[in-house]
């Protein structure tokens, strides 16, 4: 008998979920027993291990998952009859048969090592003398320089926010697991190289959790470090040793030439229990989240995905690199250079409904970033912070531009706290004259907000938000840039991104802009923009720029391919070009569908909407994109 309730899960443990110390401390979850089967909570949001523990990666696995499906359906059905269940997710060899019709499934397989392993073929044999003249392992204890280590992996890598706060948690996994084991790689100088995290508290099955390297990190040192574990493993009597989920091809090939194979199905599959018709009918008393008004919230879709330890570790599948989401059109500044102030007259001044953005929720779980601007300022609108907070609980990175005015001391606090990891704020120059073109949003305004941002940063101890600067150059301002390193030091801005006028918004602007065939007014500029890089780089700084070339691209700036725009009533364009607010016939303009109107994925998929971005790629552009700036852009 086991004191401990859930000590017989981990004990039978043949996946990282049945490890309970290990998920409840990565997850911040709470685990539940459901007859043979763990579930974990966390905010509502149940996921339940529907693997049989003490089994074993060479049974059928056709026949252990109908042998263990009635008891899964069993533990369904206790699972949902809890009115706290607002979201159901099962991990199991196979989807469960009383699932939903409408659940979805995600399936992939996971990759044992029998052990003791067979001899090593020619190629690992190579890999592990090479790797041990480089390094020498040592089993070790959290520290600092292994923290370090983590977050220099994470800066080099574009992981989903929830693989950087499942990593955040491994010292918490240390300390709550005894079972689990650190090996660190050290060269000749003790320099840390790589190290990786093996788990043994399971009878038979061992698990390879985590591996971090450095950049530089020399051949073979991960082989080493994965034989130590499998040493361990052996010593200790363990049969399999589970090397995790296919993840992508390089890490497939990793564990191919090791001898591991795919032997056990990994199927997840979620549903919602109150709109399948599943839940218990006493869980409709659950109170609806509402608004100010007391109106049920159009924002409650934005619910937490079920904690999953495959879609934390390695990210879900998000297509979308960007969502730029107009908030509203509305802004109280009239810069020179901006439709919102030459086509005032035609201008459609409006704030997206609470009910628009919820209809983007299928777009935003499958998007790395959404940034929260258009053609207005997005700080106006009065629900900003809740569709900032709602993007990012679903796991979205968001950001948004801002003409600064908005950033008061209150609005700093709520930046910080927002969860928004980027601020850019707007300008045109580095001082009052040369930032003139943005009137109503004064270069002193905008100076203030920076500061009063940096400031509530400061107070919270906080890295987030990076503060950026937009920088438009236009041609006839074009020398202030040599100034830009002097004003991003003065402020602490570590990242400026300078663009010119791409958009033409009225008759004669074309001067303001720099267009393919002049040349000589881009090169002059390129030395401009270069030698201003190269300070604010000697000053820790970082400039990025971009310039016209001569000849278009099959691709654009806009990165049309990966990236949408949808605007504050949910029309959906390729970019924000394509789609201004004008009550005017614009032969450029190029909608495919509203997002109140249809699911936004169908649109994307739209027959005519492939067609534009196909007709990029193919080198026949449609006519909002044969001249257009974007599509000459090189960015530097």
């Amino acid at each position: 008998m086991y004191a401990n309730p859930f000590a017989h899960i981990t004990a039978g443990a043949l996946v990282p979920e049945q490890i309970v110390s290990y998920v409840t401390a990565v997850g911040e979850s709470r685990p539940v027993l459901f007859g043979e089967c763990v579930a974990y909570d966390l905010d509502g949001q149940r996921v339940l291990i529907s693997y049989a523990p003490g089994s074993s990666p060479d049974e059928d696995m056709q026949a252990a998952a109908s042998a263990m499906n009635a008891a899964t359906n069993v533990a369904i059905g206790a699972a949902l009859a809890d009115g706290g269940c607002a979201s159901l997710t099962v991990l199991g060899p196979a989807r469960p048969g009383n699932a939903p019709h409408s659940a979805a499934s995600h399936e992939d397989t996971y990759a044992f090592l029998a052990l003791p392993p067979a001899a090593p073929g020619q190629n690992l044999r190579n890999m592990l003398r090479r790797g041990s003249r480089e390094c020498v392992v040592t089993e070790e204890q959290w520290t600092g320089e292994h923290a370090d280590l983590v977050k220099t992996y994470l800066d080099s890598r574009p992981f989903e926010a929830g693989t950087r706060h499942i990593f955040s948690r491994i010292p918490n996994y240390l300390a709550a697991s005894p079972e689990a084991a650190l090996f660190a790689a050290r060269d000749a100088s003790s320099r840390l190289l790589a190290f990786v995290i093996g788990d043994f508290a399971g009878l038979s099955t061992a698990f390879y959790m985590f591996a971090f390297r450095r950049n530089d990190c020399p051949p073979g040192v991960g082989d080493v470090l994965l034989q130590t574990i499998v040493d361990r493993a052996t010593q200790r009597g363990h049969q399999w040793l589970n090397l995790g989920l296919g993840v992508n091809k390089g890490i497939a090939a990793f564990k191919d030439k090791w001898g591991a194979t795919l032997r056990l199905p990994c199927v997840e599959t979620s549903w919602s229990p109150a709109s399948s018709g599943t839940a218990r009918a006493g869980s409709a008393a659950r109170k609806a989240p509402q608004t100010a008004k007391g109106d049920a919230d159009p924002l409650a879709v934005f619910t937490r995905p079920g904690f999953s330890l495959r879609r934390f570790l390695f990210g879900e599948q998000r297509p979308f690199d960007c969502l730029q989401i107009e908030v509203t059109s509305r802004c109280s500044a009239t810069c020179a250079y901006c439709p919102h102030t030459t086509k005032q007259a035609v201008w459609r001044e409006r704030h997206m409904e609470d009910a628009t953005f919820a209809a983007l929720e299928p777009l935003i779980r499958r998007a790395k970033r959404v940034h929260l601007q258009g053609w207005g300022e997005p700080l106006l609108h009065p629900r900003f912070f809740e569709y900032a907070g709602a993007a990012g609980r679903i796991g979205a990175a968001v950001s948004t531009t801002t003409y600064g005015l908005a950033v008061n001391k209150a609005n700093a606090a709520r930046l910080v706290d927002s969860g928004i990891d980027i601020v850019a704020f707007s300008l045109t120059g580095v001082d009052g004259p040369s930032n003139a073109a943005r009137s109503g949003a004064p270069f002193d305004g905008v100076q203030s907000g920076i500061l009063a941002l940096g400031e509530a940063k400061r107070l919270a101890g906080s890295e987030f938000p990076h503060i950026h600067l937009a920088y438009l150059m236009l041609a006839p301002e074009a020398e202030n840039v040599a100034r830009l390193p002097d004003l991003m030091h003065s402020l602490d801005v570590p990242v400026a991104v300078v663009s010119t006028l791409d958009y033409i918004a009225a008759p004669g602007m074309e001067a303001e802009a720099y267009a393919p065939h002049e040349e000589e007014k881009i090169e002059r500029a390129r030395v401009l923009l270069h030698t201003a890089a190269q300070r604010a780089a000697d000053m820790g700084r970082t400039i990025h720029y971009s310039l016209p070339g001569t000849h278009g691209r099959n691709d654009c700036n806009e990165h049309i391919q990966t990236c949408m725009y949808i605007d504050a009533e949910g029309l959906i364009a390729p970019c924000i070009y394509v789609n201004l607010p004008t009550d005017e016939h614009d032969p450029c303009r190029r909608a495919f569908g509203s997002a109140r109107e249809r699911n936004p994925l169908d649109i994307w998929n739209d027959r005519e909407y492939a067609r534009f971005r196909s007709r990029l790629a193919a080198g026949d552009p449609d006519l909002p994109c044969v001249s257009c700036a974007k599509r000459f852009e090189r960015v530097y």
